[in-house]
This record gives structure tokens, C-alpha cells and sequence, in this order.
């Protein structure tokens, strides 16, 4: 094994190993942007395991964190109690309890990804919502799962915000007001169709999730990693196969080394062009017995 993948172990990263009776196995580490709790949140039900990655924000009446943490945990009743049901059924659910719960309006109310990897009698069955790609080692190849229906929106803001810092403009003033213009931008958007879908305070999204199965035979294991660890893990010469083999201290251990290059060779989002210098960071790897 690299020897860089076991340098530097630091305790405010959490992980959480979690065997579930028979059927999957999961290995989970999770590192916050910045120390104390972040927005993302993973989950292991009876047969599946969740993760979603929350977008930050203020002045909705309930905090990012309440969101996720009751999405999720509405997720997770839905999916032990009814193991059968449609995962976009159970995503739509969730969301329709958690808007109830937390007095939601759509448009002005946290949003979250949602990516599910659950076992099955005879498929294992991949649900995504947002940018948390799922990858799937399937006969020999790895296929990637993801919704990249914002990234296909033209958006001219997010262009700008992200040919700025390309060309070394870094995270200052400026960056931060062209942010809010992208927001402001997208908003339309948002759980429209034509547009992009997340999970927020519309339970319609639910069902404009995407899904794929594959037969359970053929997948030895499922990745799934929020935009944080994702889009700078190449930038450490790594591949999602090489990841799927870590304990639960190596996976920790990773998301630091992410962590610091990004503080220390990319401050200001040069080499990698990101919205902010540092985002949350969760990856699950999920193994099938």
C-alpha cells in the first residue's frame, strides 16, 4: 500500500464501520470543511447506506444540519420499513416528511444531494439526486453514477466564477459576490424540468431522481463520495479502485491528505477551480457478502 495513504492521522475526521447482518458491509469516513459538525451526512439502514451532502446556507429558519439530519433519518425509516420500496418512492417520502416536520417552503429551504446504494434480493439498486456520484465495480469496470443535470444548465455566472479562478483570482470579495449571482442565477432552476433536480422542500424531486439496478451477482462493491472527496481525488493520483480497498483509518486518512492539498497547493482554486476552498468531505465504499 502507498505509504502516503498512511501519514498523519488526525481525530476530528470521523468513521463509522458498520457490518449489516449478511448481505453489505460498510466503511464510512467523514471530514468536515472546517472542525465540528459538517453537512454531510451518511447513513447505513437494514440494506442500504446513504449520503447526502447539504448546501450551505442561512436565513431559511432551519440550519443546514436540521435539514439533512432529518432527511436522513426519514430516509433510513423509509428504507428499513419498507425494504421493498422503490427508492425514488422512498426519497420523495422523505422529503415530503421533512418539509412537514421542519415547516418547509419550496425556494426557501436547505437542499441536499441524495445517493442510496441498497441491496436487493437480486439487483443491487443505485439511486442519485444531485452531484454525490455512486461508483459501481461492475463485471471487471467501474461505472460512475451521477446527476449532471446542473452541469449541463448554462449558466454565464458559473462560468465566470470559475474561469476567475482558473486565472489565480482566488476566494476573495469578489469571488464571493459572483457566488451569490450564481445562486441567484440557478435558483429558477431548481426542481424544474429542463432544469435540475435536488432534494429540498419539493417532494416532486423524489421522483426525478436517477436509478439504475444492477445483478447483484456481479457487483462486489459501490463507492459512494460527496463533490468534496470526488472532484480532488485524481489531484492525488488516485483512483475510486484503489480507495475501495482502504480500512476505515486509510479512507480518514485520505480525506486529510485532500484536505491539506488542498490548504497547501491549491489555496486559491487554480489548479482545481472549486467554489470554495474547502467543501465537506464523506465517502462510503460498501461491499456485498
Amino acid at each position: 500500500m502507498d505509504y502516503a495513504l498512511r501519514m498523519g492521522r488526525r481525530d476530528h475526521a470521523r468513521q463509522h464501520p458498520v457490518v449489516i447482518a449478511r448481505t453489505i458491509s460498510a466503511r464510512i469516513a467523514e471530514l468536515p470543511a472546517t472542525p465540528g459538525a459538517g453537512e454531510d451526512r451518511a447513513r447505513v439502514a437494514s440494506t442500504a447506506v446513504v449520503v447526502l451532502d447539504g448546501a450551505s446556507g442561512t436565513g431559511f429558519g432551519v440550519s443546514v444540519c436540521e435539514y439533512v439530519d432529518s432527511l436522513a433519518d426519514h430516509l433510513v425509516t423509509a428504507l428499513d420499513s419498507h425494504p421493498s420500496i422503490p427508492l425514488t418512492s422512498a426519497v420523495t417520502a422523505a422529503i415530503e416528511h421533512t418539509t412537514t416536520a421542519c415547516g418547509l417552503t419550496p425556494g426557501h429551504a436547505p437542499s441536499s444531494t441524495v445517493s442510496i446504494v441498497r441491496r436487493g434480493a437480486e439487483t443491487v439498486d443505485i439511486l442519485v439526486l444531485g452531484d454525490s456520484p455512486v461508483y459501481v465495480s461492475h463485471l471487471d469496470k467501474v461505472d460512475r453514477v451521477t446527476d449532471n443535470r446542473l452541469k449541463r444548465l448554462n449558466l454565464p455566472s458559473r462560468t465566470r466564477v470559475l474561469a476567475r479562478l482558473a486565472a489565480g483570482g482566488g476566494y476573495d470579495d469578489t469571488h464571493a459576490s459572483n457566488i451569490r449571482m450564481l445562486s441567484s442565477e440557478k435558483a429558477p432552476h431548481m426542481n424544474r424540468s429542463g432544469g435540475y433536480w435536488i432534494a429540498e422542500a419539493d417532494s416532486a424531486a423524489g421522483r426525478h431522481a436517477l436509478v439504475r439496478s444492477y445483478p447483484a451477482n456481479d457487483v462486489p462493491w459501490c463507492a459512494i463520495l460527496t463533490d468534496g472527496a470526488d472532484d480532488p481525488l485524481t489531484q492525488l493520483g488516485l483512483s475510486v479502485v484503489q480507495v475501495a480497498d482502504l480500512d476505515e483509518h486509510d479512507l480518514r486518512d485520505m480525506l486529510h491528505r485532500l484536505h491539506d492539498w488542498e490548504a497547501v497547493s491549491d489555496p486559491d482554486g487554480h489548479k482545481l477551480p472549486r467554489f470554495k476552498r474547502h467543501d465537506d468531505k464523506t465517502i462510503a465504499i460498501v461491499r456485498f457478502q
